[in-house]
């Protein structure tokens, strides 16, 4: 099968000061309809992949190597061409929704203009849409919560907001950066599932980044280790689990342990 994704050698640099290494050859295929899982400890570099696969890396950092998406290289393409395939045909979940979300625009017309910046819905159907989007993903009374303003809603309600906007031209591919790190548990287990019931309707690919290994262990059937920007470990996520293979790994698995677990 055809990879929806391909990454090959990809490498992320700061521009100055002898250009520090963030990831170094990191490669990688995701198949459509797959899950895979990211996991890493904090700076490994994860939020740097997911931005650099996007195009989104900031001023100061500069991506080399390749990533394949749908067969086109992301990296021949011009601004505009970019633009069209993300939020549409490749999506993005943010790490913190509040930061994400534009404080002074309801929230409603942030999810509707997904669909009105791709010109696929004129404003009063993407309007619509938007409204049936937010109860898709949850969020009880939608209508009202529409006309809110991020910081009127809970941290669990503009997480969901930002799924609803990712998830509105029901993209091949999302990706989603520690998705849950905010949530409750309660909160946390009906977002995956949401992500689980998306994939079920739609054969969406999943690219799940976490530092949480039971999120990713409940969710994903093949995951990658990530440490210090280089990739040490890529397996099935059971086997990942039961027979991690690198140093690294073992020690990141103890560490997630419950304290009364560990021996």
């Amino acid at each position: 099968m055809t990879p929806l994704l391909s990454v090959q050698g990809l490498g992320v640099y700061t521009t100055a000061g002898g250009a520090r290494p963030i990831l170094r050859d990191v490669s990688f295929d995701v198949a459509p309809g797959e899950t895979l899982g990211i996991v890493g400890e904090s700076g490994s570099g994860k939020t740097s992949l997911a931005l650099a696969l996007l195009g989104l890396l900031p001023s100061g950092l500069r991506a080399e190597g390749r990533v394949l998406f749908e067969g086109r290289d992301l990296g021949l393409l011009d601004a505009r061409a970019r633009r069209d395939l993300r939020g549409r045909r490749l999506a993005m979940v943010f790490q913190e929704p509040f930061t994400a979300l534009n404080p002074r625009m309801r929230v409603g017309a942030q999810v509707a203009e997904v669909a009105t910046a791709h010109g696929e819905r004129n404003a009063r159907r993407a309007a619509h849409d938007a409204v049936e989007m937010l109860g898709h993903v949850g969020i009880t009374e939608p209508e009202d919560r529409a006309q809110r303003l991020p910081h009127q809603l809970s941290g669990g309600e503009r997480q969901r907001v930002l799924l609803a906007m990712a998830l509105l031209l029901q993209p091949a591919l999302l990706i989603a950066d520690e998705p849950t790190s905010a949530l409750d548990v309660t909160v946390q287990a009906q977002v995956l599932e949401l992500l689980r019931e998306r994939q079920r309707e739609s054969a969406m690919a999943l690219l799940l980044i976490s530092h949480d290994a039971a999120v990713v262990a409940g969710s994903c059937a093949r995951t990658l280790v990530l440490h210090e920007g280089r990739i040490v470990e890529d397996a099935p996520t059971r086997q990942l689990f039961t027979a991690p293979q690198h140093p690294h790994t073992v020690a990141l698995l103890a560490a997630a342990q419950p304290l009364g677990s560990r021996t």
